[in-house]
C-alpha cells in the first residue's frame, strides 16, 4: 500500500492530467451529439476490424482441422449405400447382383507432390497395412491423380498424371466420346494432352473431360480436365488437344484411394480370355 502511495505521489502531474483528460473527453461525448455518435461509430469499425483479424488469424490455423473434418465427410458420402460415382454419368452399373457396391474410398493425406520433374510422383501417408495395394486409383475432390504404384506397411506412392508413363481412357459425354487416351508431355504441370480425336468428332475447347467406362483404373465419371485448344495437324487425321487439368497438383493435401470390389472377377475374366480359343 505504501508502495502504491509512493508512485502516486511520484506521478501525481501525470496520472491528475489523464484523469481531466478522461473527465473532459466524456463531458464533451456526453453534452455533443456529433462527437458521441463519431466516437462510437468509429469505436464499432475498430472492433469490428479487430474481431475480423482474430477470426481470420483462428481460421487459418484451424484450416487443417476443417480440410481433414471435410474429407472425413466426404469419404462417408462416398462409401454411403447408393452413392458409388463420383459425378453423375451414363453409366448405370453400380453395385452387382448381390448389392454390392462396385467401389470403396479410403482417405489419405498427401505428404509429398513433385510437378516439376519429367516422371512425378504423389507420396500419401496410407499403405498395406491399411489396405492399399498396387494399381489402385487415387482422386482428389476435383478429379484424377493416378495410380498407386509401390506401397510400403504406412505409405504409398501413387504415379501422378504429371507422369511420362500415365495413361488412362477418356470421355467426352457431350458427343458420347469415349476412345484415345490422355497422357502428360512432361512440360507444363496445369496441362495435359488428349490423344487420337479424330478430325470428324465436333471437338470444342469449354469441354469437359471425364474418365471412361472403358478404363479399368478409374471409376467412370471423374474430371480430368477441361479442353483448353483444338489445333489440327497437316499430317495427321488426329487433332492435337490440350487439356487444362482439374486436379492442381501444387496444391494436393487430402485425396481418396479407390478399391474396385470388382477387380477379382475382372481380372478372372481377363485370364480366361487370354487362353480362349475361340474358333
Amino acid at each position: 500500500m505504501l508502495y502504491l502511495f509512493r508512485l502516486l505521489r511520484n506521478n501525481l502531474y501525470p496520472v491528475t492530467f489523464f484523469l481531466l483528460l478522461g473527465l473532459a473527453v466524456s463531458q464533451i461525448l456526453r453534452f455533443n451529439l456529433y462527437q458521441k455518435t463519431f466516437y462510437f461509430n468509429s469505436s464499432k469499425r475498430v472492433l469490428g476490424s479487430a474481431a475480423q483479424v482474430q477470426n481470420s488469424v483462428s481460421g487459418y490455423f484451424n484450416l487443417e482441422e476443417v480440410n481433414k473434418s471435410l474429407a472425413e465427410q466426404n469419404l462417408a458420402l462416398l462409401n454411403s449405400k447408393g452413392f458409388n460415382v463420383y459425378v453423375d454419368t451414363t453409366v448405370t452399373i453400380l453395385k452387382d447382383s448381390a448389392g454390392v457396391a462396385r467401389y470403396s474410398y479410403q482417405v489419405a493425406r498427401v505428404i509429398k507432390s513433385t510437378s516439376m520433374q519429367r516422371n512425378n510422383f504423389v507420396t500419401i501417408d496410407k499403405g498395406s497395412t491399411s489396405g492399399i495395394t498396387k494399381g489402385m486409383a487415387v482422386v482428389s475432390p476435383s478429379g484424377i491423380v493416378g495410380l498407386v504404384y509401390d506401397v510400403s506397411d504406412n505409405f504409398a506412392l501413387v504415379l501422378s498424371v504429371l507422369n511420362s508413363k500415365f495413361v488412362t481412357t477418356p470421355m467426352i459425354p457431350e458427343i458420347g466420346f469415349r476412345e484415345g487416351s490422355v497422357t502428360w508431355n512432361g512440360q507444363d504441370p496445369e496441362l495435359a494432352q488428349l490423344n487420337f480425336v479424330s478430325k470428324f468428332e465436333v471437338v470444342k475447347p469449354g469441354m469437359k473431360v471425364l474418365t471412361s467406362n472403358f478404363s479399368l483404373k478409374f471409376p467412370a465419371g471423374i474430371p480430368i480436365g477441361t479442353i483448353k485448344t483444338v489445333k489440327k495437324k497437316a499430317t495427321s487425321s488426329f487433332y492435337d488437344i490440350q487439356l487444362t487439368l482439374a486436379t492442381n497438383f501444387n496444391k494436393l493435401d487430402y485425396v481418396y484411394v479407390v478399391r474396385d470390389n470388382f477387380r477379382p472377377q475382372l481380372d478372372s475374366l481377363e485370364i480366361k480370355e487370354e487362353v480362349q480359343d475361340v474358333p
